[in-house]
């Protein structure tokens, strides 16, 4: 019998300390909903300012009214790892010598140098105030250690405006030793639309040709792992520019059409075709060897890479060869060499 009377018993206590606290958290659900009606109902009589206004310690931007600069320098590990063919002869880099623009393949040692960089902005709507601007060097190869030179400031207009593009500068003195050097210009700036196209290389060394030319350049391993490197060559150089009005343009104000969008389509096809690696491939009669083909290097390591060119009879002019140097991480660095025929 007290068996049978203990569940009631229980039932009961149980649905009675289940109300006793449901209806104090009811209460207060209503409570807070009624102060809530009345907020929402004192705002609506405020000024539309104070409406907008917002109580808490951090407030977020929506996207629409906050606009992000894109600065850009000719970046060769952006551009490989869209798929494009580049050169190391930086055009965003120029070395200057009491005024007179030198090749940052013939520089003397212990000697001032004027490095200017140009900046580019791919935002029509931010500008930069302030990026800093940092030069670094290393020795002539892929993957070595750089050396600071010397960091600036440049104020960076929006594209198509007024400052843009924009210039920084900077005195370099070269080591006491002589040697070839890279140059290596990086913008340092946070707040960045696309972060992947603000470090520019500048990286080239001409030869004569003496049947057949000779370059060596110097292969670091600087991560923790061993890398095994495999080179690609071309004789890439960036086209010459094409007159505006053969450019194929499709503006906003173009009605938006099956046969537009074709156009649009071929045209983008045919700009990309000229930096397609494989349209640039060694000419006739050249030879190109490196020595070692696929280098394996511990961490750390480094290791001399030789590079013969055999030109053919008679050749003159100026032949560029870029080598990219590619490993488990992508691209690891590049030269171009120049093969000069008198």
């Amino acid at each position: 019998m007290e068996r049978a009377l203990q569940w009631p018993i229980f039932v009961i206590r149980l649905l009675w300390t289940a109300l006793r606290e449901f209806i104090p958290a009811l209460c207060a659900l209503w409570r807070d909903l009624i102060r809530r009606i009345r907020g929402c109902y004192r705002r609506k009589k405020l000024p539309e300012r104070d409406r907008r206004r917002t109580y808490k310690r951090c407030v977020p931007i929506s996207s629409s009214a906050f606009k992000k600069p894109d600065p850009l320098i000719y970046s060769q590990e952006y551009l490989l790892a869209q798929g494009f063919a580049v050169t190391w002869d930086n055009p965003d880099i120029q070395l200057f010598k009491n005024g007179v623009a030198v090749s940052s393949s013939s520089l003397d040692a212990d000697t001032e140098y004027e490095i200017v960089a140009r900046i580019w902005n791919n935002s029509t709507e931010a500008p930069v105030i302030g990026m800093p601007v940092r030069f670094s060097y290393r020795s002539f190869g892929v993957g070595a250690k750089h050396y600071p030179i010397n960091d600036t400031v440049v104020n960076l207009g929006v594209k198509g405006g007024v400052n843009h593009p924009t210039f920084a500068k900077v005195i370099w003195r070269t080591p006491k030793t002589a040697g070839h050097y890279c140059i290596k210009v990086f913008l340092d700036w946070m707040d960045d639309a696309n972060p992947g196209n603000n470090l520019g290389q500048e990286n080239t060394n001409v030869q004569a040709v003496q049947s057949p030319a000779h370059f060596t350049f110097t292969l670091h391993n600087t991560t923790h792992e061993t890398q095994k490197y495999k080179f690609k060559v071309d004789a890439y150089q960036i086209p010459g520019r094409q007159p505006c009005d053969k450019l194929p343009r499709l503006t906003h104000r173009v009605k938006i059409t099956a046969p537009s969008m074709q156009a649009a389509t071929e045209a983008a096809q045919k700009m990309l075709a000229l930096h397609a690696p494989s349209n640039y491939p060694i000419p006739p009669g050249f030879e190109v060897s490196i020595e070692p083909e696929n280098p394996e290097l511990a961490p750390g390591e480094k290791q001399p890479i030789h590079v013969t060119v055999d030109a053919p009879d008679g050749f003159t002019g100026q032949q560029p060869i870029n080598i990219n140097a590619f490993y488990s991480y992508g691209c690891a660095g590049g030269v171009t060499l120049y093969v000069d025929g008198r």
